[in-house]
């Protein structure tokens, strides 16, 4: 990683993690840097993103547009808290959930050993995953309605019944129709 000309100051700070000895950091990108790591500790104590611009505008005298890049720069470099929190407390809820399945294996208890597994497939996302070859209405239970003439009906439902049907005796108009070639016949 090289540091050019024109690089943010983002750009400087995380060549600076990366390689602290080649690349170090300016005074004021120092500052920068702190407070970004300022913003990432008040984002793990649960502060929203008001409470930090009220904050850094009162204390530090920063613009509300710089607090706001702040915040930004800060979730780029350690990443957003708040989804991470979320997804910290579904892993925690998972972890329950397999307890709870692991009782009731031991218990015995068939009902609720259902229940934990449900829990298990809908918050650990199985439930949520889209197959994209699933076709939900290939299941579902449709009525066929398929209209003949009188004369094909008594046919079929004679051959249905067991005996055999005589389909040259019935009145049958020839329609005319045209050939469609298909993609391989015209490589030809």
């Amino acid at each position: 990683m090289l540091i050019k000309r024109g690089d943010s100051t983002l750009d400087k700070i995380i060549a600076y993690y990366i390689n602290p000895e080649h690349f170090p950091l300016s005074e004021t990108n120092a500052d920068i840097l702190l407070r970004l790591n300022e913003v990432f500790a008040l984002r793990l104590n649960h502060f929203s993103t008001q409470q930090i611009l009220n904050k850094f505008v009162k204390e530090k005298g920063l613009s509300q547009a710089q607090v706001y890049i702040d915040i930004r720069n800060s979730e780029k470099l350690f990443g957003n808290v708040m989804k991470a929190d979320a997804e910290g407390s579904r892993v925690i809820w998972l972890e329950y959930c397999r307890d709870f399945l692991k009782r009731c294996i031991q218990e015995g208890d068939r009902s609720n050993e259902a229940k934990a597994i449900k829990m298990l497939a809908e918050y650990g996302g199985l439930a949520n995953e889209e197959n994209p070859n699933f076709n939900p209405e290939k299941f579902e239970n449709m009525e066929i309605h398929v209209n003949v003439d009188k004369q094909v009906q008594s046919k079929l439902l004679e051959m249905l019944s067991g005996g055999s049907a005589d389909f040259n005796n019935l009145n049958v108009t020839d329609i005319d129709y045209e050939e469609l070639k298909t993609d391989e016949d015209d490589d030809q």
